[in-house]
């Protein structure tokens, strides 16, 4: 049997939203939830697709970005992912990905992939210098796998744009597609890693910011990194070389 591959297509006519964090220390929701290894997060926020959920401590400083990234997979034999993409303008080719399912071992576990092209992938190194990789089932139970990471991101980022995405099984060590439902197509947004002036109030409530204005992108343009959430399912299944 050929071994197969697939293609990654970002989908990017639909809107994004704007995301400032709650805190992360009490509450429910986002807030309530509990990790391994003492593990701790300056910040969260329930996300609206998908039942999903991300913390985050950003060092402004050292440009360094912790995250956990939580979300029920569709079968327990499916997959979660989050990604980057550098790239001006987002979209598939350039996009480095993170994605989390459960290993040949049993254990779950995250593997990086650096998306060059707009063709099959594998398994590669990714430009933001990951540490801290893990993965496991979320405290909250509900079928969610929650994955850590440590991410070198660019000096002077303050906000960047993601998704994130969910799909229904691996195979042959590799995602496969996700469903095309709404959900899964609206789950992409803005999350202010620094909040400005005007996205301040809407942080510290854990509310949704409002967008940079023209002149504030246009001002930092060269400071941002926009993220692309993997939108694995815009994914189309593909044989390789037989």
């Amino acid at each position: 049997m050929a071994p197969l591959g697939f293609l990654l297509l970002f989908v990017l006519a639909l809107p994004s939203r704007v995301f400032a964090g709650a805190g992360a220390g009490g509450g429910g929701g986002c807030a309530a939830a509990r990790f391994s290894n003492g593990r701790a997060y300056a910040s969260c926020v329930d996300l609206p697709h998908l039942a999903a959920s991300l913390h985050w401590t950003y060092d402004a400083a050292a440009a360094s970005l912790s995250v956990a990234f939580s979300a029920p997979p569709p079968s327990a034999a499916g997959w979660v992912s989050w990604g980057i993409n550098p790239a001006e303008g987002g979209g598939m080719a350039g996009a480095q990905a993170l994605v989390a399912f459960k290993q040949k071992s049993g254990a779950l576990g995250v593997k990086t992939y650096n998306i060059s092209s707009y063709g099959p992938i594998a398994e590669s190194p990714i430009a933001f210098q990951p540490s801290d990789l893990a993965a496991e089932d979320a405290a909250e139970g509900g079928g969610a796998v929650r994955f850590y990471a440590k991410l070198k991101l660019p000096e002077g980022t303050e906000w960047v744009s993601h998704v994130w995405q969910v799909g229904p099984a691996v195979v042959d060590g590799v995602p496969a597609k996700h469903a095309f439902a709404p959900d899964n197509l609206a789950a992409k947004g803005t999350l202010a890693l620094v909040p400005s002036r005007s996205s301040g109030e809407a942080a510290s409530a854990g509310a949704l910011a409002p967008p940079p204005t023209t002149a504030a992108v246009s001002g930092a343009e060269k400071r941002k990194v926009r993220i692309m959430e993997l939108v694995f399912g815009t994914i189309f299944f593909g044989s390789l070389m037989i």
